[in-house]
């Protein structure tokens, strides 16, 4: 089930706007356990998280709840992909939506670039009303703090390209500025076709806590990525990352959860989840989906600037019994077929919280 908020409040939730008592990630989660309670149906709390600097420290919280339904036999599970920023965190938009014509979007893509709207326009005309200013100023405030403080925003593209690779509290220090008028100034300076006037990525989860999910063996390792090729345009380093980056930076540098844990939590774990009985283990007769890895080499090497690279220390990797890479090379083969539980060999159900 995806969440409904992953912090204190929701998305959708301005303090200008909206009356507060929203629902927070516990709100989530407890709502993830009781469909599965009341139900019985396998539930999973998708790419669990503890979002923004006022939730940090919660993921301890929200794995007791999980901790004591599944004590009980409700059959709740959840997924998070290892990383401190989340997907749209890559085009936060620091201004409230409210302010631009269609809230924000403008018919054009993320943050409404490239849209036919002038942006700073908008901005400047809130702006020049003080009410509606103060008004902006709040939810700005509110935006900074909900996606990691401004020691956590960096600046990922701007048309002054100085400013590219700091961070909002590095601009309030180097222009003497207080964060949420740094906000404002990347607007009016910046790209005027865009909403907030620059790309920016907030890392607006807490290490605390991508670590305390990481060590449950109820964790699924889950990439929420999409289809992307190295041409495209950016996309979040979980697209090439996520399971090297498990293995290598929470196994076997930190010391989190085990190899062989964090190798389950990626193989065995959501075959059972999802009800698949014939993939997910190395055993005779079952299907060979099977990586080779060099624990030596293994490095997830995607980052937020040049996110399309390959991780290394992937040798050998075989979908459906057929090389896809071998000796590290990629083959372009395409075995992969869409699973269900019926197509394989499973029941259609997922296994229980003992699994």
């Amino acid at each position: 089930m995806h969440e409904r908020s992953s912090g204190m409040t929701p998305m959708w939730f301005w303090p200008s706007q909206d009356d507060p008592g929203p629902p927070t990630m516990i709100t989530t989660v407890l709502e993830d356990i009781e469909v599965a309670e009341r139900t019985g149906v396998t539930t999973v709390a998708t790419h669990i998280k503890a979002r923004g600097s006022d939730f940090w420290g919660a993921g301890r919280a929200l794995v007791e709840l999980i901790e004591r339904a599944r004590a009980r036999g409700v059959p709740i599970w959840a997924d998070q992909y290892p990383y401190n920023t989340t997907g749209s965190d890559g085009n936060t938009v620091l201004l409230p939506r409210w302010i631009f014509p269609g809230g924000g979007s403008g018919g054009g893509g993320p943050g409404g670039q490239g849209a036919a709207v002038d942006f700073a326009a908008s901005l400047r005309e809130a702006l020049s009303d003080p009410d509606r200013g103060e008004q902006v100023r709040l939810d700005i405030e509110h935006e900074i703090g909900r996606r990691g403080g401004p020691e956590n925003l960096v600046i990922m593209d701007h048309p002054d390209e100085t400013l590219i690779g700091k961070t909002v509290a590095e601009l309030a220090a180097e222009w003497d500025a207080f964060p949420v008028d740094v906000a404002i100034r990347l607007q009016l300076e910046g790209d005027r076709g865009r909403a907030g006037g620059a790309r920016v990525r907030g890392f607006s989860l807490s290490e605390i806590d991508v670590e305390e999910f990481s060590a449950h063996p109820w964790l699924v390792t889950a990439s929420d990525a999409g289809i992307a090729l190295p041409g495209d345009g950016p996309v979040h380093a979980r697209f090439y990352g996520t399971f090297p980056r498990k293995i290598k930076r929470y196994a076997m540098d930190l010391g989190v959860l085990s190899v062989e844990s964090a190798v389950r939590s990626m193989t065995t774990l959501p075959a059972q989840v999802l009800g698949l009985r014939d993939r997910g283990l190395l055993r005779e007769g079952l299907v060979a989906d099977i990586a080779v890895l060099d624990l030596d080499e293994l490095q997830d090497n995607a980052t937020f600037f040049e996110p399309h690279q390959y991780a290394s220390g992937v040798d050998y990797v075989l979908v459906n019994g057929t090389f896809v890479v071998d000796d590290g090379e990629l083959t372009y083969a395409l075995p992969g077929v869409v699973l269900t539980p019926d197509n394989a060999g499973g029941s259609g159900r997922g296994g229980g919280p003992g699994c």
